[in-house]
């Protein structure tokens, strides 16, 4: 494995189900160790409450602020906060505030930036496809939930 140096303005730019990420750091460069993604959230954006089954996730707080469910626990998170989300445990988040937010993941081991690159190559309207997508997700095993109270 060689060292990697991502520049401030690179990574591998997609766009899944409306929110702006930046694949940091593959997992095919790192044998599948590790990869980082970053987030990009619009103001009350984030993901719906899911469980992956494969991987940890280590989220770090970049700009904003971010409403959390981590294993039924929620908590208020601002910038430079650390979140472990593990394997297993269903997590959401939610950016607050009347700014949008910025978070990087890092995902050990790396393979999940395959969903999101997968989904990219959707169009917009095939990424509205909500059960194309949780088919997708599940051969990266992602487990989507339903929102709470329904």
């Amino acid at each position: 494995m060689n060292p990697i140096h991502t520049p401030s303005d690179g990574g591998n730019k997609v766009n899944v189900l409306g929110i702006p990420l930046v694949i940091r750091i593959h997992g095919r460069d790192t044998g599948g160790v590790v990869s980082a993604v970053e987030s990009h959230d619009a103001a009350g954006g984030g993901p719906p409450p899911h469980i992956h089954h494969r991987e940890d996730e280590t989220f770090q707080i970049l700009e904003g602020e971010y409403e959390w469910t981590v294993g039924g626990k929620t908590f208020l998170t601002k910038k430079g906060a650390t979140i472990f989300a593990p394997r297993g445990i269903p997590h959401t988040y939610r950016c607050l505030g009347p700014t949008p937010g910025r978070l990087l993941c890092v995902i050990t081991p790396a393979g999940f930036e395959g969903f999101f690159e997968e989904i990219s190559a959707l169009s917009p309207q095939q990424q509205q496809d909500i059960p194309r997508v949780v088919e997708i997700g599940k051969r990266y095993g992602l487990e989507i939930l339903p929102p709470p109270g329904a």
